[in-house]
């Protein structure tokens, strides 16, 4: 890039799987998925700043009040975890679009505000891959002069990045297939409400998943497959339908290589919510309530004793 124009911000949001099925491990090494996607009012924003170097470089900050700021403010979590080289996904979103504007030359800085937990759960690599898309396709698009990227352009790209990069980059609510790019968006009647709790450190999805076939071993696992009722509650936007049908197939395995995760759930329970759940492969617990109110006030309880909590609404 031969010009310094101004730089270019997108947001990505964050995700909770209300419900997640794993089926038995492919011989790639992949498991077949039956997912509903929900994203979330907590996510990512990138920055993307043309530079008169080479390469790109990343800055990496906390959004305050985050439950990432909440974690650094406890002492659980540095930004020192999070990488600034070519293993960022948000750096391998963006050169995968500046691959699509060859005649662009010079550097290019992005600048992650991190709201949602590293190795969560929560999809915020992959939120950060999608903003990465979003972000630099505007300003390559500006600098050259040439056409952006067509919404299909950067669903294929972000397909290549990692199977939830498709559905951080579209939002809303999503049932996912496949290895869980394949979505079908779904209508949500009424915004349900959370209560996020983030945990002390991360959990590999790697990790979670062998440790899912390790519990399964001498189990004959179906096919995945969402359950009768669960779009037709989330259409309606009936809270307490949706409640009983929520699930997660590698809630387990979160719970055997994070037993302290169990407690939180309880707390959960202890507190009337409607339901309790890791979101995704953890370690991030949901709690969904009936009302805003009672989100944030169990947010703030959490928070007094000690946990970073924050109420959302989803999607």
């Amino acid at each position: 890039m031969t010009a310094t124009p101004r730089p270019e911000r997108a947001a990505a949001p964050g995700k909770v799987n209300l419900f997640f099925a794993a089926g038995p491990p492919r011989p790639d090494g992949y498991h077949d998925v039956a997912s509903l996607y929900c994203a979330v009012s907590t996510g990512e924003t990138v920055t993307a700043a043309p530079t008169r170097g080479a390469g790109t470089s990343v800055g990496v900050a906390a959004v305050p009040g985050s439950l990432v700021a909440q974690q650094i403010d406890r002492g659980t979590f540095t930004l020192d975890a999070v990488p600034t080289d070519g293993s960022n996904l948000a750096v391998r979103a963006a050169e995968a679009v500046l691959a699509r504007f060859p005649r662009l030359s010079g550097g290019l800085h992005l600048q992650i505000e991190k709201a949602v937990p590293v190795a969560g759960g929560m999809g915020g690599g992959s939120a950060d891959a999608a903003a990465a898309l979003l972000a630099v396709n505007r300003l390559a698009a500006r600098v050259s002069g040439e056409p952006a990227l067509d919404d299909d352009a950067l669903l294929q790209l972000a397909a290549g990045l990692g199977a939830d990069v498709p559905f951080a980059l579209t939002g809303g609510a999503a049932v996912g297939t496949g290895t869980g790019a394949h979505l079908r968006p779904v209508p949500v009647g009424a915004p349900l409400h959370l209560v996020l709790v983030a945990a002390e450190a991360g959990l590999s999805t790697p990790a979670v998943y062998a440790e899912l076939d390790r519990l399964r071993t001498h189990e004959d696992v179906p096919p995945p497959r969402l359950p009768a009722g669960l779009e037709e509650a989330l259409r309606t936007g009936q809270a307490a339908e949706l409640a009983p049908l929520l699930a997660n197939d590698l809630q387990a395995a979160a719970l055997s290589l994070a037993p302290q995760l169990a407690p939180v759930l309880a707390a959960g329970a202890a507190a009337g919510v409607l339901a309790s759940f890791v979101s995704g492969s953890g370690p991030t617990v949901a709690h969904l309530v009936a009302e805003a109110a009672a989100a944030e006030d169990l947010a703030d309880v959490l928070r007094g004793q000690g946990a970073p909590a924050l109420a959302v609404r989803a999607p």
